[in-house]
């Protein structure tokens, strides 16, 4: 009796979009809300917004510590903000701040101004960050209500979510990959 490999391959690929990839776009979804509530408020253009299951590294070619494990990160080129799906809301806010720092300054000067910081000081000390950082405390003062709503009653859950479809897929590729190694064992 024969594994049918093609219809395996189908059941696990579906299990990851069906799951995986549609909880993760869920998130993504009710996170764009508050992007939108916000900077509807604030009357800016709203960035771009990508969540992510894997980690995020900050860390320049000079840094190590802090930096290689925040849970976001802003891409100024394309305005977009890259989150990992466990940021909290003063993630978002700090990230929020960092677009809005490009907004004021042109992109192209802050991008200069973040690789000549990147270049002079170790990450959790360049102006930059720390501008970011007294920012989001100032927009957590003076964001709409509704976000805090949204985020307690939809993002959380949520995030939520996509862990147990994550670990799900998890446990099912690391007992595929077991199968595997006892088949080679068995044949060698």
């Amino acid at each position: 009796m024969g594994l049918d490999y093609r219809g395996l391959i189908h059941q696990v690929d579906s299990m990851i979009r069906s799951s995986v990839l549609r909880s993760l776009g869920d998130l993504e979804s009710s996170m764009e809300g508050i992007i939108e509530l916000i900077t509807e408020a604030l009357n800016v253009e709203k960035p771009r917004l990508i969540v992510t299951i894997n980690n995020i590294n900050e860390c320049g070619r000079f840094d190590s510590g802090p930096c290689s494990s925040i849970l976001g990160i802003y891409i100024a080129g394309d305005s977009t903000i890259l989150v990992n799906y466990k940021a909290d809301l003063g993630t978002m806010l700090h990230l929020l701040s960092h677009h809005l720092q490009a907004l004021e300054n042109g992109k192209a000067r802050y991008i200069q101004v973040k690789e000549t910081e990147e270049v002079r000081l170790p990450w959790e000390i360049r102006p930059l960050e720390a501008n970011a950082v007294i920012r989001a405390a100032y927009l957590a003062r003076s964001i709409p209500p509704k976000v805090f709503k949204v985020w307690n009653e939809e993002v959380r859950p949520m995030a939520r979510e996509v862990d147990e479809s994550v670990n799900k897929a998890r446990a099912l590729i690391s007992h595929l990959s077991r199968s595997m190694e006892l088949i080679l064992d068995r044949r060698q």
